[in-house]
């Protein structure tokens, strides 16, 4: 016997890097099982692989999401949680220091978790005639980043190469190089130079929101800023 067919409702929001208006369902039973079966595995890359491909899924507008910041990523996720579990998220927070290691639960609304920060100036001139077309990094550049082998020093020039979109002068573009050659060109700039493409990435959107809570149990009121879409599934 056929049984009968929900139908799903549709919502709208905007990608925060570009102002784009989307459409997205709610996910469904079999994604809410996978995304579930993810989280508790812990394994970062396979979290991250599955919100992608429930994002896929999920958003009924047409999107190349290879090209979306990690912050897009982040906030399109979290507004199809709110449409597709409940619009509040129940986390436990705990004292960032001191002896009281009591964790309080708390609510938040998933419409009050912004993106913030503006959109900085993409391309960046480092002389009178020579200039860099930055990106935002994106689900697979935060994974390799993350993944990389390094103290934080050499991940901040793995994040410089990675947000290197393009180079260009009077006369051309120069988008045709390997990772050593940018690793070379980003060597050579001065420290001038160097810091106008760090200000860049200094000042990239997040997906942000800072709470205030009291204890329950010692009553020390706190404060903590949650950033990235982890902090909002502790």
């Amino acid at each position: 016997m056929a049984l009968p067919n929900i139908s799903t409702p549709e919502f709208t929001t905007k990608i925060p890097s570009t102002g784009e208006e989307i459409k997205f369902r709610p996910f469904l039973v079999r994604e809410e099982k996978i995304l579930l079966m993810a989280l508790e595995g812990e394994d970062q890359d396979e979290i991250q692989n599955t919100i992608v491909k429930i994002l896929e899924g999920c958003i009924l507008t047409p999107i190349d999401m290879t090209k979306l910041a990690m912050f897009d990523i982040e906030y399109l996720f979290l507004q199809l949680r709110g449409k597709s579990v409940g619009e509040v998220l129940n986390l436990k927070v705990g004292h960032q220091k001191g002896k009281c290691d009591h964790k309080t639960d708390i609510e938040i609304k998933i419409d009050d978790i912004k993106v913030v920060g503006e959109i900085p100036e993409s391309k960046i001139m480092l002389t009178d005639t020579v200039g860099v077309k930055l990106k935002f990094l994106n689900m697979a550049d935060v994974t390799k980043v993350a993944n990389a082998k390094g103290n934080d020093n050499e991940k901040l020039f793995n994040v410089i190469n990675k947000c290197i979109e393009y180079i260009f002068d009077e006369e051309q573009v120069y988008n045709d190089f390997n990772e050593k050659e940018i690793e070379d060109w980003v060597n050579n700039l001065n420290q001038s130079q160097f810091q106008k493409i760090v200000g860049f990435i200094e000042s990239m959107p997040k997906l942000q929101h800072e709470i205030t809570w009291t204890c329950e149990k010692c009553g020390k009121k706190e404060t903590i800023k949650l950033e990235g879409l982890q902090s909002f599934f502790t």
